[in-house]
């Protein structure tokens, strides 16, 4: 009998953890070894739909960090509006040509995709996307 297994979401958010840990840091590092450029644009990096530079930012913030891990979606909402998260990644965003609508929908998605956490504006349709509720 072929039983699946799936790891609980605090293994999932360990192994990212440890992840970028590891991946971020030798990015920068081998290609200033080997004398060379980076071949790519840090500013234009993203994982998950958000900036690398914010995730940075989130992984060096205790308060953020901690509410992730411990899965306190309202702290972790909390303390990424006092860090200007959401203005930080629409501003990455904005030059796609979204109008403020649309744009405001996308990065609560990305929210939503990765920390479970539904705006109080939004409601989850069936196929797990937000949709804005009629205020």
């Amino acid at each position: 009998m072929f039983v699946y297994y799936r790891p609980s979401n605090y293994k999932k958010k360990t192994a990212v953890a440890i992840y970028l840990a590891v991946a971020i840091p030798l990015m920068f590092v081998v290609p200033s070894f080997v004398g060379g450029q980076l071949p790519f644009s840090v500013n234009r990096l993203v994982f998950k739909g958000v900036p690398v530079s914010i995730i940075v930012d989130f992984l060096l913030d205790e308060t953020a960090r901690s509410a992730y891990f411990r899965g306190n979606k309202q702290l972790l909402h909390d303390r990424l509006g006092e860090m200007g998260v959401e203005e930080k990644v629409k501003d990455f965003y904005r030059p796609q040509g979204l109008d403020e609508q649309q744009l405001d929908q996308h990065i609560h998605q990305i929210f939503y995709d990765n920390t479970g956490y539904v705006g109080t504006a939004y409601r989850v349709n069936l196929d797990g996307i937000l949709v804005r509720k009629n205020l």
